[in-house]
Parts: structure tokens; sequence; C-alpha cells
């Protein structure tokens, strides 16, 4: 390719820049289509975030979103492709509407500011029709970001334009400069899931954007000597006008095919890597690199393969591959038992590794179609090919996260996925003998699949543990929901082969962490369980007098199987006339929500989980205040063995700028997996004679853990007042929608990071907490003054226990023996210390 290009009339009787008579140089515009891909990813990132704070966390919620932006995109490529022609300087078009999409980004904020009090009477109204609220949550998006979408999508075809010179070379050149676009978003999709809204925050990242669809436009209009009004140039006839109907029907299938398996993609590897904001990110920068690298490979083959040969060997060659796939990931998993943390290495190389092929593959199909469209009128063209490809892109994320999957399961899903790139190949003109030939193709892939070991039918989806049976598995847009048996009669629920979300063998524990809460309310009426997962923290309301048990859960599968398998073990919290199940994300449902709660539990959370983060930032805690009913007390617990100290402390400190007068409580003693919770009120203090009293009275309703129904026994829970550390953690960060820093952080920390927190950190933490003794506390005057220091001795000796100090362990044991009152250590309680004091 020539370093300089200069337009001259295409075929079909398009115009190009020839009319500017001013030469262009190839490396800008190809500089300005790497410009162009990056805005356009960190656009969407940046938009779809804002939008899951108001929307909430659901696939359902994402998928409205998405498809939203993605008509934009279509309605902007099929509009924008027609438009094309009729500017004798087609670089000015693109620059015009670079410039157009970073001024109609504004309103996407905009409207975001309108439907914030619009949102809440919505949700009251729909929340329990879900199907009609999908549709409106679609709706609004897509009114708030058509404008912006459409420009964006309308970009491609006139640089297309500007940078074809021969209207024959589709096939190459427009498939380089596509090869390049689909870098820069790759580049942008990166920048954002890495490094950039973590770094400068979400506003500052629509800033970036805004700057380089502004450096693009700017460059644009200065290549193409200005801006021109539309010339008067002959139109095209229909015929060069249009692509042909075969490349436009490819063009369909490779966007449905391409979305399809990013979805069951990110579903399948989800079964072997622990999601995280990095793993998710380095999927979706995957699937754009193997884009780019389809792209630069049919343009360098352009000379060399006829398309439709090349189209047919890539349709059979995904077929198979994709017809394998589940038998090669679960084998090279050690049947789904390897368990990979969810880095950002770890995440590209599984992703690549076990994706990369098929994903390779499937990108020949789009580029294939440019050369099948050559030698018309360019922009129209692509404009045409790039509707078709995202219209099909539109619905195959669309089956496959809601249709498939619950229809056929996962992996029965890629295979039907393999099935119907073979059926497009079958379709592919051709004589009679080739046809024969593919569809022995297709056939023998098909049935060495399905009657061998390689079945998709019988491979597992759960990885069972020693003495472990399947009980039950429901399969969703959420992931794999699995409930597991053990020796005895124990089950635990997991999502995803390895997010365990709790079992009745803790459920002593997980009650614990119910009454709690509940106990430091006078007199709690209406309680809210966020994260309800199996409903053992749930269970404790079940004894004590409130009138409404809410419980929010965002997968669906979750509260189906838990109602069903866990009654046993939850007091069958579920089915109890005072329970209102809610399928939703917890932070959206108390935002929108209008009623008011006296107690509010947020359960552990993992917290580098995609969403996970929100739950930890200021807003969200906020919104908790907010939906407090006056005297109203709010408990999030913190999965202490999954955090590291910097990450613990921004959590500690955005939770006090809520709530100042915050305290800190255990939840056990343990050594090896300690829990924690901060409590907040909204307005009345806590009062520790009250407190006492009810834990007592606790013990008439069946109840017989010993930490909740002895008032000396719960005090040693306590920990102490957070209020006299604000001033040392003044200089910490903050986590806020903002700046989301947290979820970075954490999908960055390590076990090795998490054990020093737990044996180290998180003690040295207490010691900062505990009030000397004799010191008044500022949050529960007049509490027993012993009961943090028993609780502190108590952890002292799970540590030293756990460590092998044996000399240590029994000094400690020793001072327990003295200090903690007898009847609380006899018999000796598994559920809440690692190791017993002698």
């Amino acid at each position: 390719m020539g370093a300089r290009f200069r337009a001259g009339a295409a075929p079909g009787g398009s115009v190009s820049d020839n009319a500017a008579r001013r030469p262009v140089r190839a490396p800008a515009l190809l500089a300005l289509a790497l410009l162009s891909g990056a805005a356009a990813l960190v656009y969407q990132v940046v938009w779809l975030r804002w939008f899951q704070l108001l929307f909430g966390s659901t696939a359902y919620a994402a998928s409205a979103t998405l498809c939203a932006f993605f008509t934009g995109l279509a309605l902007g490529a099929a509009l924008f492709g027609r438009v094309t022609p009729r500017w004798s300087r087609p670089l000015a078009l693109y620059g015009l509407l670079e410039l157009g999409a970073a001024a109609a980004s504004v309103l996407v904020p905009l409207a975001l500011r309108l439907y914030e009090p619009l949102y809440a009477t919505l949700y009251g109204t729909l929340a329990e029709r879900r199907d009609t609220f999908v549709a409106v949550k679609y709706g609004l998006a897509l009114l708030a970001m058509l404008p912006a979408s459409t420009l964006l999508g309308g970009t491609l075809p006139p640089l297309v334009a500007a940078f074809v010179r021969d209207a024959r070379e589709l096939g190459r050149h427009g498939n380089l400069l596509y090869t390049v676009n689909l870098l820069g978003a790759a580049l942008g999709s990166a920048l954002c899931a890495f490094w950039l809204i973590e770094a400068v925050g979400v506003p500052a990242a629509w800033g970036v954007a805004l700057v380089l669809s502004l450096v693009a436009a700017a460059a644009a209009l200065a290549l193409a000597g200005g801006a021109r009004v539309p010339a008067t140039a002959p139109a095209p006839t229909p015929a060069a006008r249009s692509a042909p109907v075969g490349a436009l029907v490819v063009a369909f299938v490779s966007g449905f095919g391409t979305l399809a398996l990013e979805v069951l993609l990110v579903h399948a590897l989800a079964q072997t890597i622990d999601s995280s904001v990095y793993s998710f990110g380095a999927v979706l920068v995957v699937v754009l690199l193997a884009l780019a690298a389809g792209a630069a490979l049919v343009a360098a083959t352009a000379h060399r393969v006829a398309a439709e040969r090349l189209l047919v060997l890539a349709l059979l060659a995904e077929a198979v591959l994709l017809l394998a796939l589940p038998f090669v990931l679960v084998s090279g998993t050690d049947g789904l038992h390897r368990y990979v943390p969810g880095g950002l290495v770890s995440g590209l190389l599984l992703a690549a590794s076990f994706g990369g092929p098929a994903l390779l593959v499937g990108a020949l199909v789009l580029p294939l179609t440019f050369r099948m469209a050559a030698g018309g009128a360019v922009g129209p063209r692509v404009g045409g090919l790039l509707a078709a490809n995202t219209v099909g892109g539109i619905l195959g994320s669309l089956l496959a996260g809601f249709v498939l999957l619950d229809r056929f399961g996962l992996w029965p899903s890629l295979a039907l996925l393999g099935l119907g790139y073979g059926t497009t190949a079958l379709a592919v003109p051709g004589s009679g003998r080739a046809r024969l030939v593919r569809g022995a193709v297709v056939a023998a892939a098909a049935l060495a699949v399905g009657a061998g070991p390689a079945d998709p039918r019988a491979l597992p989806l759960v990885a069972l543990g020693a003495g472990e049976r399947l009980v039950a598995v429901a399969e969703g847009a959420h992931g794999v929901v699995s409930v597991l048996e053990s020796g005895g009669g124990e089950r635990r629920i997991k999502v995803d082969n390895h997010y365990s979300l709790g079992g009745s063998r803790a459920r002593v524990a997980q009650e614990r962490a119910g009454h709690l809460p509940l106990l430091l309310h006078a007199a709690p009426q209406r309680v809210v369980f966020v994260g309800a997962a199996t409903g053992g923290t749930a269970a404790a309301a079940v004894v004590h007098p409130v009138e409404q048990i809410a419980l929010v859960e965002l997968v669906p599968e979750v509260q189906e199987l838990a109602a069903r398998h866990f009654g046993f073990a939850t007091r069958h919290v579920h089915r109890d006339p005072r329970t209102r199940l809610v399928v939703e994300d917890g932070r959206n449902h108390l935002r929108a929500t209008r009623e008011r709660y006296d107690v509010v539990v947020a359960d552990l959370f993992v917290p580098w989980r995609p969403g996970a983060g929100s739950l930890y930032a200021r807003e969200h805690f906020a919104a908790v205040r907010e939906r407090l009913a006056p005297g109203g007390v709010f408990c999030q617990w913190i999965p202490l063995y999954q955090f590291r100290l910097d990450e613990f402390e921004m959590l500690v400190a955005t939770f006090l700028d809520v709530f100042p007068e915050a305290t800190l409580w255990r939840g056990d003693f343990f050594a090896r997996r300690p829990a924690a919770a901060l409590v907040g009120v909204r307005d009345s203090p806590l009062l520790p004679q009250a407190i006492s009293e009810r834990a007592a009275r606790l013990a008439t309703r069946g109840v017989e853990d010993r930490w909740v129904v002895d008032p000396e026994g719960l005090w040693m829970l306590y920990v102490g007042p957070l209020g006299p550390l604000r001033g040392s953690l003044a200089g910490v960060p903050r986590n806020t929608d903002d700046r989301p820093r947290f979820e970075f952080l954490a999908g960055r920390s390590r076990a090795e990071e998490w054990e020093t927190f737990v044996r180290e950190d998180w003690p040295a933490f207490v010691a900062r907490v505990m009030r000397p003794p004799g010191a008044p506390d500022p949050a529960l005057a007049g509490r027993p003054p012993e009961g943090p220091h028993r609780g502190a001795l108590m952890a002292r000796a799970s540590l030293e226990a756990v460590q092998g100090r044996r000399a240590a362990f029994e000094a400690t044991s020793r001072r327990i023996r003295r200090q903690v009152p007898a009847h609380l250590l006899e018999p000796p309680d598994p559920t809440v210390a690692d190791a017993w004091p002698r």
C-alpha cells in the first residue's frame, strides 16, 4: 500500500477525497482509526458502568444497556453508510461525526441525572414484572445513548471510504483499516479494565474518550481541508450501493456467533477462573485482539485465497472447534478441578488458550464479507455489513445469555453454536459435491463428539470433592448454581464451581451473623438481608418478633435452590409467611425502594467479584442510611480472610464517612477464616443494658448459641468504637462510584497477603480500636468493660494454635481460664474458634 492516498471516483459512483485535491497519508488515517476505536470502547465501558449503578448489576440490566448501545451502532452504520457517497470529502463527514459523538455523549450523564428520581417510581411499579422492567430499562438506555452511539456507529463507513482508493480493494485495504480500528478498541478496553478508571476515575475516563474523539475530529477535518456541504454527485445505483445479500447474511452470522461465543466463553471460563474486574476485562481484550488478528489475516491473503473458499474453511473449522471446546476446556482443567486466581495475566492466558483458536477462526468471517462486497460503493456497503453484523451480535448475546443457557445448558450451547456455523457453511454457494463434502465434515465432527467422551451432555459442570454428590444444578444468565452434599447430609451451594455461598455446616455461625444486628436494635419490625444466599443468616430473623423479612439475592437460581434444599438448616425462612423474596442487585434495591427498614444486614461479599466493589462504596452506604427507619441499624459483614490492610482501611474509612459513630464487632474468634462486622446506626445510640436484656430473652426462643444468648458471651464479640480512628484514617483513599478503587485493589490481592492481614494486621487493628481498661466508650457508654479484651484473648489463642506456638497458646489459655466465665468455655465450641483453651 502506498504512503499517500488521493481518491478518485470509486466504481459504482462513490465519491472520495479526490475532490479535495489534497493528499492524505495512509498512516494518518490509520491513526484516526486507532483513536476512533479506543474512544468508542472507553465510551462503552464508562456508560455501561454508569447504567449499572442506576439499573443494578443483574445480567438482565447489563444486557438491556449493552443492547441499547449496539442498537445505536447498527443504526449509525446503516444510516451514515448510505450518506457517505453524497460527501465529496468523506473524511470531513467522519470528523463531524466524531465531533457530534463527543457533543452527544454529554447527554448520557444528563439523562442519568434525570432518570434518578424517575427510577424509584419505576422500581416500585415494575420490580415484580422482570420482563417489562428490562424492556423499560432498554428504552431508557436507548433514549440516553442513541444520539451518541448512532454517531459513533457511523464513523467507520466514511473513514473506510476515505482510506480505500479503489473499491475493488475493500477486502484488503478496508480490512487493514478495520484491523487498526479493532486494535484501538482493544487498547481502549484494556485501558479502562486495567488502569484508567482506577487511576483517574470514571468521569475522567469519560473525559479521555471526549479528548480522543475531539483529537480525531480535529485531525480529520484538517486532513480533509475543513467540513464541506454535501456534494451533488450522482447517486450510486442501488446495486452499487447495497452489499450483496449473501455478504449481509454472513455478516449477520458473524455478529451472532462472535457475541454468542463471547457470552458462553465468559461462562465457561468462570468455571475454572475466579471472576474479577481483571479476568472479565481480559476476556473482552482477547476477543477484540482475535477480531483484529482475523481482519489482518484476511487483508494479508486478499489476493491469494478466494473469499468464498476461505469462508467455507473458516465456517467448517469454527464448527469443529466449538463442538470440541467443551471437552477441551473440561479435560484441560482436570475435570474443572483446576482453580485459577482471577488476575490479569491468568485471565489473558486462560482466555487466549481455550478461547483463542475459536475466536480467531470466527474472526475471519466478517472481514471476508468485505472482500465479498468489494467493487461497489464503499460507504454504503461497509455500513450495511457493519449494521447486519451488529444486529446479529445483539441477537447472539441475548439468545446465548437468556435462552441457550437456560434451555440447553453451557456445554450443549457451545456445541449448538458450532452446529450453527456448520449449517452456515452448507448454505454458502458451491457445487453439489462441495456441499456434500461440507455436510460430511460437519456430520463427522458432530458424530465424533456426540458418540464419545466429548459428548457435551455428559461433561461435568461441577467439580465434586471427595465424598460429595451433586444434589441439584441450575444454569442461567448469572452462572452455574449447584447444591452439593457431603457425608452426614451437610450441604453447600456454589456459583460457577468455586464461589461458595455458604452451607449447612456453618449454620450456627451464619445465624449468629443475623442475631447480632437484630439484638442491637430496640424492636426490629422490618429487616432486610442483602446477599441472602442459602438463607443461613436470615434464619435468625425467624425466631425474632419481626413483621417482615426481605431476602435480597442477585442470582434467581440461588433463591430457588436454597428454598428447596436448605430449609432444614435455615428454619425454612424462605417459606416463612413474613418473608418476601427479592431477586435483585442489593444495592439497586436499597437505592430504589421506598420502604424503610429497621435493620439492614449485608452478608459476606467476595471483594474482588465484579460488582462487589459498588457494595463497599460511599454512595451505597449513604443509600442504606437513607433507607433506615429512625433508630435503624446497618450491619456490614466482612470476610477478613479475603482482605489485605489497605483494602480494609479503605472500607472502614469509607464507612465512617457515612456512619461516624460506627462500631466494630467480631463474628467469631477464628484465626484462619475470621469474620467481622461494621455496624452503623442512623440516629439513636446503642444502649448496652437493653442489648444485654434482649440477648438473655433470646435464650427462651430455642437459640442455643452462647455467644448471642449470654450477655457475657455477646460482649466478647464487641471490639470497640471506630470513630476515634477517623483522624488516623483521614489520608486513606475512599471508595466511591466515581473513584472505584476497591475492586481494582481486591482484584490484585493474593492469598499470602490475606494471610498476613489475618495473622498480623487484623490483630494490630483490633488493638487500635479497643478502649484501654477503664476508658469511656463514646459509642456504647456503660457496656461491660472486660468483654472486648476477653474476646481478644480468645482470638490470640486461636492464632497461636494455628501458628504452632504451643508455649504461647498454653500461657494464653491459662489467662482465658482466669478471665472468661467457665460456663462460656465448656463444652468447647468449634463454631467460634480454631482451637479451644486448655
